[in-house]
């Protein structure tokens, strides 16, 4: 595809960093909007996006790092760094501004739940456009198809094997996520319980997740040989089910 969208001599604008910054920006202004919806300083939603970039850049790193290939990042030490290359993971960013989200929270006395359902939907619209990086970076590449929709790359600096007909994962994600966005969109403002709209990402993310899975073509996996994006989408999907019991006793406990 194309990993290099400009370059003039030595000067590379990768195309994965151009779509992985619009994924950020684009998320950040529908946050910003559904803030205003729900009552919200959109003030918050821009302070709190420079820690949730910090946390899911750390945390999308480490994931990739831990389940990609260690011993390599072991002896190139360097290459932690070189995020211009490729080589994050979407869960890991999860974690990591899940975990900057509780701290921000506590300190600015906001509740988790209704920060969640305020970013949910820019979330799963940032991880929609954010399957363009992977797409022209060929950084998450699909596994070997003779299916006619097949995609195959030729240019060196791309990540995936050249010259090898490929399912278009990231297209598959693409048309996932973007049902992701959709359902929560159109659930949000069906169920007014705080929490409801991002239990149903949460939940929407993890079976697509899981599905997509299956034709990825060199997945990141446990030292048992499960897919780690597989078990961390079934722990998802098992989150949400108890998030969705809890709010549903939760006016028979409030009695």
């Amino acid at each position: 595809m194309y990993p290099v969208l400009v370059q003039f001599g030595n000067f590379e604008l990768r195309s994965y960093g151009v779509f992985v910054a619009l994924s950020f920006l684009v998320g950040l202004w529908m946050s910003s909007k559904e803030a205003e919806r729900k009552g919200l300083d959109p003030k918050l939603i821009q302070d709190f996006a420079v820690y949730a970039l910090f946390g899911g850049i750390v945390g999308a790193r480490i994931y990739f790092v831990l389940f990609s290939e260690p011993a390599y990042f072991l002896q190139h030490p360097w290459e932690l760094l070189a995020l211009w290359h490729g080589g994050i993971g979407v869960i890991g960013s999860l974690f990591g501004g899940a975990l900057a989200a509780l701290w921000y929270c506590r300190k600015k006395a906001i509740s988790v739940m209704k920060l969640g359902d305020t970013l949910a939907p820019g979330i799963a619209l940032g991880q929609t456009i954010g399957q363009f990086a992977c797409l022209f970076n060929g950084d998450s590449y699909g596994r070997p198809t003779g299916l006619p929709w097949a995609i195959t790359y030729t240019d060196r600096r791309s990540l995936a094997p050249l010259n090898i007909p490929l399912h278009p994962i990231e297209i598959y994600e693409m048309v996932a996520y973007f049902l992701v966005f959709l359902v929560v969109w159109n659930m949000r403002k069906k169920y007014q319980a705080e929490g409801f709209a991002f239990l149903t990402y949460l939940s929407a993310y993890g079976v697509a997740r899981f599905f997509v899975e299956f034709f990825r073509g060199h997945p990141a996996v446990f030292a048992w040989g499960m897919p780690a994006a597989q078990v961390f989408a079934a722990t998802m999907i098992l989150t949400s089910l108890a998030g969705y019991l809890l709010l549903h006793r939760a006016p028979r406990l409030a009695r």
